[in-house]
């Protein structure tokens, strides 16, 4: 088994075949690790835009790409080749920081040829969610790979972020200090057209307080102060986000406004609590 870290530098275009913005891939890194989580190769290649002229200006800023080099990049199409090549027949889990990368390489892939999954990658696993989940901490906090690392105490120092080959290998940094052989496996997903399906498919904040896919049950709020159940003072009503109502918690006195969201995955329905308390006029 090997481990291959993946990151994708893109650039957002307009796509007049979907009629919308597509994050049209700039670039392609990735290292492999073996058994001991030890680099035994590395991958890298430019991408030749195909549908978009301009680069943005914060693709620029964080990249330092110019046009003139992804000028004289690789195609898209040729680049997965050789990255399909490079992974050769060894069995492998392929991770990334967060699944934005394996979803922007899904939708151009999907652009340029219609296909609706990725046949060479067999296992997947979201480094950013293993991430949290051995350090602890919520995973509605989005931790960038800069902060992650300092979190672990792993510098940047030598390292040029946001380009590719480096952030692969930042990861790599990050996920060799927070392996644990144990629990790991328990994040790889095999790749099968179910695992791409879910991938496609757009989550959507539930905003019909009588849906079957809101449970009534989950509608409460415990007191952040001391721990008791909270009493609802106003009917729960949607707002931007989320069904609000205001509690007061009869122990301690806390009133808050407290909003609960309920948002429908490909087959789970994720829920996210928030509140903030209500201070006197």
């Amino acid at each position: 088994m090997v481990y291959v870290i993946l990151d994708l530098e893109w650039n957002s275009v307009y796509g007049p075949k979907i009629r919308g913005f597509l994050n049209e891939i700039i670039e392609i890194g990735a290292v492999m690790l073996d058994e001991n989580l030890q680099e035994i190769d590395s991958f890298a290649v430019l991408v030749k835009p195909q549908i978009g002229k301009r680069l943005q200006p914060r693709t620029k800023k964080l990249t330092h790409i110019s046009r003139e080099e992804l000028a004289g990049g690789t195609p898209l199409q040729q680049a997965i080749e050789e990255f399909r090549a490079w992974l050769g027949q060894r069995k492998h889990v392929v991770l990334s920081w967060g699944d934005g990368d394996i979803r922007v390489l899904l939708s151009n892939t999907r652009y340029h040829t219609d296909k609706r999954h990725l046949s060479y990658i067999q296992r997947y696993a979201d480094l950013q969610d293993y991430f949290r989940h051995r350090m602890n901490t919520s995973k509605a906090q989005q931790i960038g790979l800069a902060a992650a690392g300092e979190l672990i105490g792993l510098g940047t120092a030598g390292y040029d972020m946001h380009r590719a080959a480096d952030d692969s290998r930042f990861a790599a940094e990050c996920f060799r200090a927070i392996y644990e052989p144990k629990d790991f496996p328990k994040f790889v997903r095999k790749c099968d057209r179910d695992f791409f399906a879910e991938l496609e498919h757009k989550p959507r904040i539930i905003s019909d307080i009588n849906s079957p896919l809101v449970d009534p049950r989950q509608l409460y709020y415990i007191c952040r102060a001391c721990g008791k159940p909270a009493t609802r003072q106003t009917d729960w009503r949607f707002a931007s986000r989320g069904f609000a109502a205001e509690f007061e918690c009869k122990h301690c006195g806390a009133r808050v406004r407290a909003m609960v969201t309920f948002r429908k995955l490909y087959a789970t329905v994720d829920i996210k609590r928030s509140a903030r308390e209500i201070k006197d006029a």
